[in-house]
């Protein structure tokens, strides 16, 4: 229920309030602050649970439908023709033996944005990976990245149009040369999505250490 709430009705509840609470508060009078509150109050749930529950039950097809349409765009075309595959909402191949997968994103607020997923050996030397690695890509790496112990994912954010194709490859080999210079791996997917059990409990067990 938690994560429904966040997904689908937390966004609209955000986008909402920052749309009528300026000119709710440009427009009130002291002495209706009160009536306003409860009205506000009122009018957001309202427009919460109403746009919330349709982006619940259809907000999913609508992305699926809009990453498909996104793939007929010259940026997924360029890299479709340099070797990776259409995988009907994404595109997938390999750069530098790196699993890369690359696909369009748009929220509520409209925010568009192409989502790069960078999969990575988790192990060093047969070793999990540090975390003071982590640690360190954290404080050196870009705003746009998000580190996890398996992955990089990276968030191109545009306006009106898509990135080129250079300019998003450049991006992608950008990332692979940091991971190049922490020593970080590639993996096949298969490999990698063989890991995954065994990375959960290794990082499961840390966790439960620290605490």
């Amino acid at each position: 229920m938690k994560e429904v709430l966040l997904k689908y009705y937390f966004p609209v509840f955000g986008l909402a309030l920052t749309m009528i609470a300026p000119i709710a508060i440009l427009n009130y009078k002291s002495e209706d602050l009160l009536d306003m509150i409860i009205g506000l109050s009122i009018l957001l749930t309202l427009i919460t649970l109403f746009v919330g529950t349709l982006n619940y039950k259809f907000g999913d097809k609508f992305k699926i439908k809009a990453q498909k349409s996104a793939l007929k765009k010259e940026l997924f075309k360029q890299f479709i023709y340099n070797g990776f595959e259409d995988n009907g909402v994404s595109v997938f191949g390999y750069i530098d033996d790196y699993s890369i997968t690359i696909s369009a994103e748009q929220d509520y607020q409209p925010r568009k944005w192409i989502k790069i997923i960078i999969l990575f050996n988790p192990k060093l030397e047969n070793q999990f990976i540090p975390r003071y690695v982590f640690n360190k890509l954290y404080k050196e790496g870009k705003r746009n990245y998000s580190w996890n112990s398996n992955s990089l994912i990276i968030e191109k954010v545009y306006g009106f149009k898509m990135p080129k194709y250079t300019s998003l490859k450049d991006i992608i080999e950008d990332a692979i040369g940091i991971l190049k210079q922490n020593n970080i791996s590639p993996i096949k997917v298969e490999d990698w999505n063989l890991s995954i059990e065994e990375s959960v409990k290794h990082y499961n067990q840390i966790s439960r250490l620290k605490n």
